[in-house]
């Protein structure tokens, strides 16, 4: 009887131990932590919603493959990354790292052809204040860093950071720059701007920095405001997923808000723990307000290729009844042409009716005559140097 007892309690709690792993929804699935691995949990989530990369990943390739099983698992439990940390180089499941460099690691180590979804291009050039170029170079990036160091707001705008990492920067003072043309020191413009738009983006808020007066890594605590959508010239970017960092730098934890495919919800993971979150981000304004967000990932808009089809649709249907209108104007064109000659001519409509007498007759009598394309295109010209000539001869 005490066994039964013993044996039931351990089933109910293995039940309800199971239970706090599913969300209530049945759709998403959390992932365990090994020691302090919720830096590489968070990517993973949302890697594992940006779906521009599944069907990229070559199975040849270990982290690929590695990749594809957790993304399938993910859809039916809550899995294990133990496989995925050996691939990856992982040995210390138990330090703590940074989700961005994990980020860059996995995305270092899968097939070129899954991590260029990723990657864009900025060209930086530097000319001095005679127009002289003394650098140019484009240089590939996995992430933009937005620094809030230089943030003197209490809350930090993700959209005008963006911004300012691409408005030009001037090189006087103390910091001229040596011009070879110039062959001296000169002042100096230099700018930066994204020539390979990737398809998706990804924003580094850069909360960890050091500090040369205490000589020390600190954390930004600062809450920022966090755009739905991103532009930049003609390309616009919408969020979906975030990774967040709470804590100190020694003692921090990391989590993930994803947009589901799904539903278009918002959920939060943490590990094992999916969760709605209670209040959807973006639900009343165009901007989230967060003291946690880390990694703000993008995906390129749609919307630019649905405007690119329904502007060349509308071409389509402006060509189709430019067609319909042409032969209906033909038509109207000869009917005006007779109209206008049996007008000019009433003063001499004996001589015309017996020209048109003896034309038809003659017209008739030929084989050829039976509505030919030929016969048709020599009437219009005809009656339109009829139209021409006439004003000159009754003038």
């Amino acid at each position: 009887m005490w066994r039964s007892r013993k044996r039931s309690k351990k089933n109910n709690e293995a039940e309800q131990k199971t239970k706090k792993l599913k969300v209530t929804q049945g759709l998403l699935y959390g992932l365990h932590n090994q020691g302090s691995t919720c830096y590489l949990n968070s990517v993973l989530q949302v890697l594992s919603v940006t779906t521009e990369i599944h069907d990229r990943l070559d199975p040849r390739s270990e982290t690929d493959q590695g990749l594809k099983n957790i993304f399938e698992k993910l859809k039916k439990e809550t899995c294990k990354t133990g496989n995925i940390t050996k691939s990856l180089g992982i040995e210390n499941v138990h330090q703590q790292r940074d989700a961005a460099e994990c980020l860059e690691l996995i995305l270092n180590k899968i097939s070129r052809q899954a991590c260029v979804v990723f990657q864009g291009q900025l060209a930086y050039t530097t000319k001095c204040s005679s127009g002289h170029s003394i650098n140019e170079e484009t240089n590939p990036f996995w992430t933009l860093p937005l620094s809030l160091k230089d943030t003197h707001d209490e809350t930090f705008s993700v959209e005008s950071g963006f911004e300012k990492f691409f408005q030009s920067k001037l090189f006087n003072g103390d910091n001229m720059v040596h011009c070879n043309d110039c062959n001296e020191k000169t002042e100096a413009e230099s700018e930066c701007e994204m020539v390979v738009f990737p398809q998706i983006l990804t924003l580094l808020l850069k909360r960890f920095e050091f500090d040369y007066n205490t000589m020390k890594h600190v954390k930004a605590n600062c809450s920022v405001d966090v755009p739905r959508a991103l532009q930049r010239q003609k390309k616009e970017y919408d969020l979906y997923g975030m990774v967040n960092h709470m804590g100190s730098l020694k003692g921090g934890h990391y989590t993930a808000t994803i947009l589901s495919n799904e539903d278009n919800t918002w959920y939060g993971f943490d590990d094992t723990c999916v969760n709605k979150v209670e209040k959807q981000p973006f639900a009343e304004t165009g901007t989230y307000t967060s003291s946690d967000a880390y990694l703000l990932v993008y995906r390129e808009s749609l919307r630019d290729e649905d405007e690119q089809r329904d502007t060349l649709n509308l071409k389509e249907k402006e060509s189709a009844e430019h067609k319909q209108v042409v032969p209906s104007f033909t038509e109207d064109l000869i009917q005006d042409v007779f109209a206008l000659q049996q007008t000019q001519n009433t003063s001499d409509s004996t001589v015309v009716e017996m020209e048109k007498d003896e034309n038809s007759h003659k017209l008739c009598k030929s084989s050829t005559c039976k509505l030919h394309p030929v016969w048709i295109s020599l009437i219009i010209i005809g009656c339109v140097a009829v139209v021409i000539a006439l004003p000159l001869i009754f003038a």
